[in-house]
């Protein structure tokens, strides 16, 4: 029985959802479909159209408060850094919880990590902050709202009031420090501390509602970095503080002395376990607020919002500006929240930071749902969980076939998985061996199935497993939203190619359904090219005619009314005698006639040398090439070089343009400066001098770790090849980055090759 009105629950929320959405005036439902997480938890990915004809990405989980599935709030091993969403999620699996669904939580200082406002977890005050903030019961249940925090130091007679847990300014008055910060302040101001530990058997630890007495056991002064107690506190205040009388009162505390510091919230607040701060509210006693703070509130964004409904579920939402999707205005976010049937609601961290996490049913581990901003996640300060206990599975129950949803074209070429869940959608061994049906296409009993040629409509795909049954239905499309064309292997839309004659290149073409990934074969486009240049089949592999001089046309991938076109140049004759066939002919012709690379020319015919390795003159000339540097503007400029005499006259103007322009700083050996220009390049020096032409985001140098031979990367080359890790310039081999090894000219090609298409 509580599964059949669970169920009716949920067929009743989804109706309001939709009703409500329908009755949105900006926003036109174009998709949905919902995915049960668990029985109280359903994720729903809906695509919409805004008034503007513009797209719109959302992801929805519906939570139905119970103890089985709860809500909790969690970060990384301090308050002090970031964390990506996969790694503090082994936080709460090493506590014996399991990710059912996550999003991003606190707006943050993107240089500390520290969340503006307060974060609570297990109970306790993390740090402080009276914005407004979603709560969590013990029971699932959630608070939206303002909660009346004050953290004050009493001594004697007098109440001071503390920031708990922040960065310490000249005008932020007195910080209270623990362990939950860091192990040290980290600060950047010269300040007095008073070292603090509890009386007794009490913990160094804050609850709202609560209080705990403390002693004075040392003062430590002058100090921009001081040390945290693992178990007590540290008052801070700057030297240079804007609060005199509060500093005196510091300086007055004496050893021994006895002080106490209380929380003080509403009274609702009280018995909230999990907590954390966002910006504006949204909804207030069903009421849009119109209001706001946020210097993007009038930007369309991407957003993460929370909300209550009237009947107690918590909508946790997220909306994209990446992929296709427009993003939202706060006031048009609101208005979502609303249409989603709650009364209250709160803006979380947006834009990069927008990220929600699924836990598909059969698999063990979380996927990114969302469309990032950034390319990628963000780390963050905090991600809100939804969590069950990890507990072993109990005998298969439920059948899960993936993907569980989409678009298809004709022709379509689609591998499928099959899973199983216990009854309480842990993951689990399937019972058996699966089977397969389909309707509108063919399958084998593997899983992949093609849709036929002539489909229309609806294809259902059908997997048993003994005694349990799945399907999945997918959207045949008449129309889509665009196409695109990508070289095999690429992801980036091409617009643009040039190759030699008699070449032969693949390509791809992809379409979107208003932003939504459709599965497609090339064969479900129709592809066509000017006669000109050459001939393209049914699979999209284009054979350049052979020609005298260079010849441009546009080859095209249509479906429906939508084409995407690409401008082609077919050049005679392939340029270089040792590239055809080689893993980096692709990446070596593009920039040869791009005027990049260049070869050698013996014997009347043209050599590039893949495979030869690349001197740092020759590293430096392609690079200003590609960069498309004037050479003039730097003839006269100045170097500092030992050996400037070594560099070649062809490579000279490009040595002084990429030293003027910082990008080549030279190699120190005993206090002298080298150019080095007859020395090969290596990898990590190339890097190096990649980075800083572009203008890549900062990315954590956590990202070597997974490499063999990480502690072979230079100090000074962390930062850039994390870069490079990071936006897939290189990738390594068998699992080492060799960042000590010579660069060959073909490595070089595709180093420039991939820098220029992240450009695009």
């Amino acid at each position: 029985m509580m599964k059949k009105h669970a169920i009716r629950w949920f067929a009743g929320l989804l109706a309001a959802v939709l009703l409500c959405t329908q009755a949105a005036a900006a926003v036109t439902p174009v998709t949905d479909a919902t995915l049960a997480l668990a029985d109280s938890v359903r994720y729903t990915a809906s695509a919409a159209l805004l008034d503007t004809q513009e797209d719109l990405h959302e992801n929805i989980l519906e939570y139905r408060p119970e103890k089985a599935v709860r809500p909790v709030v969690a970060y990384g091993s301090t308050l002090y850094g970031t964390s990506a969403m996969d790694k503090t999620v082994k936080y709460l699996e090493d506590q014996g919880y399991a990710m059912v669904a996550a999003i991003n939580g606190s707006f943050f200082d993107r240089t500390t990590g520290i969340p503006y406002g307060l974060v609570v977890t297990d109970g306790v005050l993390r740090t402080s902050g009276d914005g407004a903030a979603v709560g969590f019961y013990a029971d699932g249940s959630a608070v939206i709202g303002a909660p009346g925090l004050e953290v004050d130091l009493i001594s004697g007679s007098s109440r001071t009031p503390l920031h708990y847990n922040k960065t310490l300014t000249d005008s932020n008055g007195i910080i209270l420090y623990s362990a939950d910060y860091d192990y040290r302040t980290k600060n950047t101001v010269k300040a007095y501390h008073v070292v603090l530990r509890p009386v007794g058997e009490a913990k160094a630890q804050l609850r709202l509602g609560g209080s705990v007495e403390l002693e004075v056991i040392g003062m430590v002064e002058d100090t921009q970095s001081c040390a945290i107690p693992e178990n007590g506190f540290l008052l801070a205040i700057s030297e240079a503080t804007i609060y005199q009388n509060a500093l005196e009162r510091m300086k007055a505390l004496q050893m021994g002395e006895r002080l106490s510091i209380e929380v003080v919230c509403s009274e609702q607040w009280k018995d909230v376990q999990y907590a954390c701060a966002g910006g504006d509210l949204l909804l207030e006693r069903g009421e849009l607020c119109t209001t706001f703070t946020l210097d993007s509130a009038d930007k369309t964004v991407a957003r993460t919002a929370v909300g209550i409904r009237q009947d107690g579920s918590v909508i946790f939402y997220t909306v994209d500006e990446a992929g296709g999707s427009k993003g939202v205005k706060l006031s048009d976010l609101a208005g979502r929240m609303q249409a989603l049937g709650c009364v209250s609601a709160l803006n979380l961290d947006g834009g990069g930071s927008t990220a929600m996490g699924v836990t598909y049913p059969g698999y063990t581990s979380g996927s990114t749902a969302n469309v990032p901003s950034d390319g990628k996640l963000r780390e963050c300060a905090n991600f809100i969980f939804l969590v069950r206990s990890k507990t072993a599975a109990g005998p298969a129950e439920k059948l899960f076939l993936y993907p569980w949803q989409g678009y298809v074209l004709p022709n379509a070429k689609l591998a499928t998985a099959v899973r199983a869940t216990d009854g309480s959608y842990m993951a689990c061994e399937l019972p058996g061996t699966v089977s397969y049906q389909a309707e509108n296409a063919e399958v084998d009993q593997t899983g992949v199935f093609r849709v036929a040629a002539n489909a229309s409509g609806q294809v259902t795909l059908s997997a048993s497993c003994g005694a349990l049954t799945t399907q999945a239905r997918y959207s045949v499309l008449t129309e889509v939203s665009s196409v695109s064309v990508v070289l095999e292997g690429e992801k980036t839309a091409r617009r643009t190619l040039h190759v030699p004659g008699g070449s032969e290149t693949k390509l791809q073409a992809t379409a979107a359904y208003h932003g939504a990934a459709v599965y497609a074969s090339d064969s479900s486009f129709r592809w066509s090219v000017s006669e000109e240049i050459g001939s393209v089949d049914a699979n999209g592999t284009f054979r350049a005619a052979d020609v005298t001089k260079n010849v441009t046309g546009v080859l095209t991938a249509s479906y429906g009314e939508r084409t995407a076109s690409v401008e082609v140049t077919v050049s005679p004759g392939q340029p270089f005698e040792d590239v055809k066939g080689h893993w980096a002919e692709q990446y070596i012709n593009s920039l040869y006639f791009a005027g990049t690379l260049q070869g050698s020319t013996v014997g009347g015919k043209l050599y590039y040398r893949p495979n030869v390795t690349m001197t740092r003159q020759e590293f430096i000339v392609a690079l200003m090439r590609y960069l498309g540097t004037d050479l003039t503007a730097y003839s006269a400029a100045p170097l500092a070089y030992a050996d400037t005499d070594r560099i070649a006259s062809w490579a000279l103007d490009a040595v002084r343009a990429a030293t003027s322009l910082g990008y080549l700083s030279g190699t120190s050996r005993g206090g002298v400066l080298y150019a080095d220009p007859n020395g090969t390049i290596t990898r990590q020096e190339a890097m190096t001098i990649l980075s800083r032409t572009a203008s890549f985001p900062e990315a954590s140098t956590r990202v070597l770790d997974g490499f063999t031979d990480r502690a072979s990367v230079a100090s000074w080359a962390e930062k850039a090849l994390a870069q490079m890790v990071d936006q897939k310039i290189i990738a390594g081999s068998n699992g080492r980055l060799n960042p000590s090894g010579n660069v060959t000219r073909g490595e070089v090609a595709k180093m420039l090759y991939l820098l220029a298409e992240k450009k695009r």
